[in-house]
């Protein structure tokens, strides 16, 4: 049975699809990781930063990176610089 689109069933677990969850990254000197979850980073495709909610008490910091690692797998991770942890979320 396929839930209808308005479900709000069907709402939650498709925000939960790309929910980030936490990750052991090590990185190089310079913060770009070079191991996600004790996997080789093969491809660093691209990098970004986020500064939002810069008015609020719980800035939004964060060091994105997408990666392509040795198994082939295209992922996104990033630092929380505010919380200073690492965390993954499936690449497109």
């Amino acid at each position: 049975m396929v839930a209808h689109p308005g479900d709000t069933r069907a709402v939650r677990a498709a925000g939960r699809l790309n929910e980030p969850r936490p990750a052991r990254v090590e990185a190089n000197f310079d913060g770009t990781p070079w191991q996600v979850n004790h996997q080789s980073v093969a491809v660093l495709r691209e990098e970004w930063r986020v500064l939002d909610r810069w008015w609020t008490e719980e800035p939004v910091i964060r060091r994105y990176f997408e990666v392509v690692l040795e198994t082939g797998e295209n992922t996104v991770v990033f630092h929380d610089g505010a919380g200073g942890t690492w965390f993954t979320q499936r690449g497109a």
